[in-house]
């Protein structure tokens, strides 16, 4: 410890100057002298001139004191403010602890620890030292400075008690320490102590500027208004820009604030804010509160929402209540709407919740806002809370009028069947909301729910004629949608007669679906005088269902072979609408060849061709075409005809056909050799096919006449095909047998049956059949790796009728297991070999399912665009397709063309499609910075709303997303909350909710 200390000092001194040149150049050469020297200049604080001779005597080697020496030299470090000065002292007491300056040497020690801020070491040492031993003035500054450490760390009571004992003991600081004492009274709330304190302050010089600020203040805490007005004016008009200036604005505009001078907090609050980064809420609130009271509202507004922040008490609930005030002043009833349902979501305060509160169902009424139900749930809740205001009566009122014309029909549904004696005006509301809950089902493609509804809107009675007659027409589309024609009919038929709306389109097209339901039960003469009904009706309001009904009627006529009449009707199609034109036309020239008029035929298929190049009947068209020209017995332009179609369509079921009848058309001309060589085509190309056994008869008749049953039986080893010319009588009998006990419904037996058929006969002639049954029997029995087993056999013979049924079930049983790339590529196939429009648009619509679930973006596309392109297409898949194209643009950055099919989708917010088209859209346009537009797309959802309430929660969250980009977080967290109150589900969004209002309360 010792070399320590003298490596300390020497170091000290070494890196000291002399203080005074004159004082080197004196000559000293008595130890004595120089000691007793530097004590009397240390003894006279003249530290600096000290410093240089104690320096020499300590170094002297004849020193006698030089443990008081070292005692000064340390002090001397003390006072000359060296930063090492405390290290030096502690060092001393180390070396020397019964020194009899130990008492001093704490008291300096804790004075350095005080000078550099370090409180709490500074209190530990200041408690280790007596003040009493000190000298006066040296005593005083201690206990100042011991005072102001326990202020500083938070010890006021400590700190009150050393104040005081200067306060009567010290004159130096004695002002000190009664402004002290003063302002802990004051931060202990003893206000009338306080005042006593800092009142005789005023004038002094130090505090004058200072002690105002907490005169003012304690005089507002205590009720003394007038008084804290005026010290804080006079304050003001002295010191305009002190330290203190914007907290004497905010005790003005207080205190005028409780004397009702709102012209005089305005201005005073103003400035307080504007010179205030951290301003409190009571001074929002306050300020707020007096715009509102000299009517400027939209100022009120801005003020009173900065009071709402974070805090949910009462002065936030009734500047909430204020806030939607304003709001309502400014026309402005959403966000009115917005801050009602804060301030009434509030417990701080009853009589505002109940104010708040019907003034939030109010507005929810008076804008037909119901997002999330509230306008049912609102008005229940406030008769349920409240119900002996005086509201009471006239909010049961609007509760009726809600219920008759909510669009929350859910919400409307559950509250009235909490009535246990509902009046007859709410059955009438209830029979509305069933009839609204059943169309937003069919809209959503649910026909089953959306029948249920509409049998327990007609279970109510006849409460509303028209809703009870609208129930049966839409239960009657429900029913069709399901292929139940002769309940459909019924429907339309009773919505025929209750309705008393006739000259509607709807009822127009009552007519029109009645149509349809006696032509699908082949009742056409009944048919077609349904559709003339609608002919007459439509009044020329929708050109494509009058094209199809004049289509429908030539249809009907056609069946019953009134030739002339089908042709009347299918020209006035044509006529009527463009889209409608090529079945008409196609229908005409089979008319002709009915007629035998095979040249008129030719001509009026050749105009489709022609005119339609893209139409779905062109493929037909060309068969007809060559089969005219063989009625004609022209071969070469029949063989002309059918070679187009095959180069055109060479995997449509009709190509197979065109090679067939080449191959006939040779061979009925005697001419072999083309004719062998064409049927070697159809059965190489189509193997399994019908097509393909009959050329393979036709060869071999075709060999036999020419006496090479050789090269035949060569020829036909060569050749592909599961499917044998001839069969055994073994073979034959055994798979009669199995299919005989299919046909008998013994599934089980059948299946054995077919299963051995096919191991003891692998190259059958039945092969194909059998496989068949099997997939069908797989499917009947839920026995999915059946059907895949036995499909997959099936794909090599695709041409085959029997093959393609079973491939058909593959596709179903691999979309049900979610295998979809699979599915895929077994629908696309059925859609190249599919022979009737029902299988093909089935294939369609699977080969756009799977290839959106795949993330195939470009088939996807190609798909919904086939499927958009045929103009017969229901109402829910034109929804479903165009919204899976809409989302592989979006996928492909393609956003023009994902707009055009969003804006289509977002015309009905009833389906899902469309909601989350409407969400979409605007998500674009937040994208890509309009945010103006975005804030009016999403209103308008809003106002709209969808009974889909995820996205319409989405475009809620995307609104607050486009007010912090437009930097109005206020309106982000009105919105938020409000979506936070009355959103229910259990999913992503209350977690977007909290994550958003984290970032704007931080």
């Amino acid at each position: 410890m010792k070399k320590r200390f003298y490596l300390l000092i020497s170091a000290w001194i070494c890196c000291t100057p002399l203080a005074i040149h004159a004082q080197q150049s004196k000559p000293i050469t008595s130890p004595e002298n120089l000691y007793r020297e530097a004590r009397e200049l240390f003894i006279g604080k003249n530290y600096a001139v000290s410093l240089p001779l104690l320096r020499q005597y300590i170094n002297h080697p004849q020193t006698r004191h030089p443990q008081e020496a070292e005692y000064m030299l340390v002090c001397t470090a003390y006072e000359l403010q060296k930063k090492n000065a405390a290290e030096l002292l502690q060092s001393y007491l180390d070396r020397y602890p019964d020194t009899p300056h130990a008492n001093r040497l704490y008291g300096l020690i804790a004075s350095c620890a005080f000078f550099e801020a370090d409180y709490d070491r500074a209190l530990a040492l200041f408690n280790a030292c007596e003040p009493e031993l000190l000298s006066n003035e040296e005593r005083d500054d201690m206990v100042y400075r011991r005072a102001i450490s326990y202020l500083q760390t938070g010890n006021a009571r400590e700190a009150a008690i050393w104040f005081e004992t200067l306060r009567y003991s010290s004159k130096k600081y004695e002002k000190d320490a009664m402004y002290y004492v003063a302002y802990i009274r004051y931060t202990q709330q003893r206000y009338d102590d306080a005042l006593q304190g800092f009142l005789p302050l005023q004038s002094d010089a130090k505090y004058g500027a200072l002690v105002p600020y907490y005169i003012a203040d304690s005089y507002l805490r205590k009720g003394h208004n007038d008084k804290a007005e005026i010290v804080a004016e006079g304050y003001l008009s002295s010191y305009p820009d002190h330290t203190y200036t914007s907290e004497m604005y905010r005790v003005l505009g207080e205190a005028t604030y409780r004397m009702g001078q709102s012209h005089k907090v305005i201005p005073a609050l103003e400035n307080y804010l504007s010179r205030t980064a951290s301003p409190t809420r009571e001074a929002h609130y306050m300020l707020g509160m007096s715009y509102y009271q000299t009517g400027v509202y939209s100022k009120a507004a801005d003020a009173l929402g900065q009071a709402t922040l974070i805090h949910n008490d009462a002065l936030a609930q009734n500047a909430y209540l204020h806030l939607g005030l304003s709001y309502l002043q400014l026309a402005d009833k959403s966000k009115a709407r917005m801050a009602f349902e804060q301030a009434a979501a509030s417990d701080a305060d009853t009589q505002i919740r109940e104010q708040a509160f019907y003034n939030y169902a109010l507005t929810l009424h008076e804008t037909s806002y119901s997002a999330f139900g509230e306008s049912v749930t609102a008005f229940e809740r406030f008769l349920n809370e409240f119900p002996q205001s005086h509201h009471a009566d006239e909010v049961s009122d609007y509760l009726i009028e809600v219920y008759m014309n909510t669009r929350s029909y859910d919400a409307a549904l559950r509250s009235i069947e909490r009535i246990s004696r509902p009046g007859s005006r709410i059955l009438e509301a209830k029979q509305k909301i069933l009839f609204h809950l059943g169309t937003q089902a069919f809209a959503n493609a649910s026909f089953r729910e959306a029948a249920d509804y509409f049998n327990r809107s007609l279970e109510l009675g006849s409460y509303n004629l028209q809703t009870r007659a609208d129930s049966y027409y839409w239960r009657g589309e429900s029913y069709y949608r399901m292929d139940r024609m002769t309940d459909a009919e019924r429907d339309f038929r009773e919505y025929l007669r209750q309705s008393a709306q006739t000259g509607s389109e709807m009822y127009a097209l009552a007519h029109y679906n009645l149509g349809y339901t006696a032509f699908r039960q082949k009742n056409y003469t009944q048919a077609r005088n349904w559709f003339l009904r609608y002919a007459e009706l439509d009044k020329g309001r929708n050109p494509s269902a009058l094209a199809d009904t004049y289509n429908r009627v030539g249809d009907s006529y056609l069946h019953t072979r009134s030739f002339e009449e089908a042709k009347r009707y299918y020209i006035l199609a044509e006529n009527t609408h463009e889209g409608s034109g090529d079945y008409a036309f196609y229908q005409l020239g089979l008319v002709a060849g009915l007629q035998k008029d095979y040249a008129g035929k030719v001509t009026l298929l050749n105009r489709l061709i022609g005119k339609y190049p893209s139409s779905p009947y062109v493929v037909s068209a060309l068969y007809e075409k060559g089969r005219s020209y063989v009625l004609m017995e022209n071969t070469q332009q029949a063989v002309t005809a059918f070679r187009e179609l095959l180069n055109s369509y060479p995997e449509s079921p009709l190509s197979r056909k065109a090679a067939a009848e080449i191959g006939l058309l040779y061979y009925q001309a005697g001419r072999y050799n083309e004719a062998t060589e064409a049927y070697r085509q159809v059965i190489q190309k189509y193997p399994g096919s019908e097509e393909a056994r009959l050329a393979l008869r036709d060869l071999k008749s075709i060999y036999v006449d020419t006496n090479r049953i050789d090269e035949f039986a060569a020829l036909a080893a060569t050749l592909p095909g599961d499917v044998r010319f001839d069969a055994s009588e073994q073979d034959s009998l055994t798979y009669v047998a199995a299919e005989r006990a299919y046909a008998r419904g013994q599934a089980g037996e059948a299946k054995k049956s077919f299963l051995r058929y096919l191991q003891s006969y692998p190259d059958g002639a039945f092969g194909l059949n059998a496989r068949y049954y099997l997939t069908r029997i797989g499917k009947e029995q839920n026995d999915n790796d059946l059907v895949l087993q036995q499909s997959e056999k099936l794909l090599d013979y695709p041409d085959n009728p029997f093959a393609m049924e079973g491939i058909v079930l593959r596709a179903e049983v691999q979309y049900q297991r979610q295998q979809f790339a699979d599915a895929l590529t077994t629908y696309k196939l059925i859609r190249e070999k599919a022979d009737n429009p029902e299988r093909r648009l089935m294939a369609q619509t699977g080969v756009l399912r799977t290839a959106y679930l795949t993330d195939n973006d470009t088939e996807t596309i190609h798909a919904a665009t086939d499927l958009l392109a045929d103009s017969k297409l229901s109402p829910e898949l034109i929804n479903e397709a165009t919204y899976y194209r809409a989302k592989a643009y979006l996928n492909e950055q393609a956003i023009q063309a994902a707009q055009t099919d969003l804006r289509q989708l977002a015309q009905d917010t009833r389906h899902v499609y469309g909601a989350e088209a409407r969400y979409l859209l605007a998500q674009l346009l937040y994208d890509a910075g309009d945010y103006a537009t975005a804030e009016s797309e999403l209103l308008r959802y809003i106002d709209q709303s969808t009974p889909h309430a995820y996205w319409l929660a989405r475009g809620f969250i995307l609104l607050s997303d486009v007010y912090v980009a437009l930097d109005r977080r206020l309106d982000a967290r009105q919105y938020l909350l409000s979506l936070q109150q009355n959103y229910q589900a259990d999913d992503n969004i209350s977690g977007m909710i909290e994550l958003r209002l984290r970032k704007l309360n931080d």
